[in-house]
């Protein structure tokens, strides 16, 4: 089986020890730098509805047994939860698109002087306005407090200060505390599901040459979906070929851990055909996976229609040595627009389907009949990704550092 994976998201860094325990505030032995401030547990409603507005006075709670000098929050907004520009507070710095991850996502930094003391509890004295919009179906909301004014992430460019009231961090009432210094929370919005789709393609090559086939895929409707596995993707694609047919070569779809809606693209794939394949007229599909195995997500779980994701491949073999037109792109596959940022890896081009019945390599390298349409073997065309996640899933970064940019 031929596969070719997306490169993993980056995912929130997490502390070497565990918090209370040892850091800025309880200097012993190997300080860790993300110790001494936990956040709260409410953070925002889970479930919204587009255009709702939710105002977060984020907190935290002093967890060492010494003041803390300064405060930094971040706040991570998949795409879908909106922070008005007019609203940025003049002490918060935006973030848009992380130039060097490429990660579709808006970060916000904002910074507090002060000291914070041991046990106490803070919430900011105004709160953010967060208002939902068509781009969010599943996605993931996250928060961090740091102590010192030194967040676990930060881009290192294309950050925009903001030019509405500064916010203040002022004493709180007690409030249920999140066991750790940052927290994601699984958001959805149910009525912007998306739904993938694949259509098919036809090309010819040569016996002993190779064939180009141009499927296509699109995500229709508007909801972001994301997965909160560090290394599992939304989807991920299979071709079905006949035997001695392989696929070797191309881009096979959408990538990363998030999916966004209204994307779509073309797979401009590479395909071997065995030198013993008989001339011919064969077929095969382009087909999103709908059984991955334990611990990835379903296809039926994230896509609103299923009948629309098979599509077949018509693939004729001429006699060797014979002309190689160029791939035949489907009808109605659309280039990726804009919305798909993540670089996409190319497909490995090493593996080759098994022999099935039929057109088996007979001795001295003849075939032993013509190739079946039937009988094919599946290859891994990729992981499609972009990204989806079950709701109540494990957080995907607690237990694994952000990767430093």
């Amino acid at each position: 089986m031929t596969t070719a994976q997306a490169a993993p998201a980056p995912s929130p860094e997490t502390p070497t020890t565990a918090v209370g325990k040892q850091g800025p505030n309880q200097p012993e032995g190997s300080p860790d730098p993300f110790g001494g401030l936990v956040t709260s547990e409410e953070l925002l409603d889970t479930t919204v509805e587009n255009g709702q507005k939710q105002s977060l006075r984020l907190g935290f709670k002093v967890t060492g047994d010494q003041p803390v000098q300064g405060a930094e929050l971040g706040v991570h907004l998949p795409p879908g939860l909106e922070l008005n520009p007019q609203e940025r507070p003049s002490n918060c710095e935006h973030f848009k698109v992380d130039p060097v991850r490429e990660y579709r996502d808006e970060y916000l930094f904002c910074s507090f002087t002060g000291t914070f003391e041991p046990g106490k509890y803070y919430r900011l004295d105004t709160g953010l306005n967060i208002t939902a919009t068509p781009e969010l179906w599943r996605d993931l909301f996250y928060v961090t407090w740091t102590p010192g004014g030194k967040p676990t992430y930060k881009p290192q460019q294309g950050g925009v200060k903001g030019t509405a009231a500064a916010i203040k961090v002022t004493p709180s009432e007690p409030f249920k505390e999140w066991s750790f210094w940052g927290r994601e929370v699984a958001v959805e919005n149910p009525a912007n599901q998306v739904d993938f789709t694949v259509d098919g393609a036809t090309g010819s090559g040569p016996a002993g040459g190779q064939v180009l086939l141009n499927p296509g895929w699109q995500i229709k409707g508007t909801g972001s979906v994301a997965t909160t596995a560090l290394d599992d993707s939304v989807v991920e694609a299979e071709f079905v070929l006949p035997p001695g047919i392989s696929f070797v070569g191309g881009r096979p779809g959408p990538e990363g851990r998030r999916v966004f809606g209204g994307t779509g693209g073309s797979v401009k794939g590479t395909f071997k055909i065995e030198s013993w394949v008989k001339p011919g007229t064969y077929h095969g599909e382009y087909r999103y996976k709908a059984d991955r195995g334990p611990g990835h997500l379903n296809i039926a779980d994230i896509d609103r229609d299923l009948g629309n994701n098979t599509a077949g491949l018509t693939i004729t073999v001429t006699p060797a040595g014979g002309s190689q037109p160029g791939p035949s792109t489907s009808s109605s596959a659309s280039p990726s627009p804009s919305g798909s940022t993540a670089p996409s890896p190319s497909a490995s081009a090493s593996a080759s389907t098994a022999p099935g019945t039929g057109n088996t390599p007979g001795p001295n390298g003849g075939t032993g009949g013509n190739l079946a349409n039937t009988g094919s073997a599946a290859l891994a065309a990729g992981g499609l990704a972009a990204a989806a996640l079950t709701l109540g899933g494990a957080l995907y970064a607690m237990t694994r550092r952000r990767r430093s940019a």
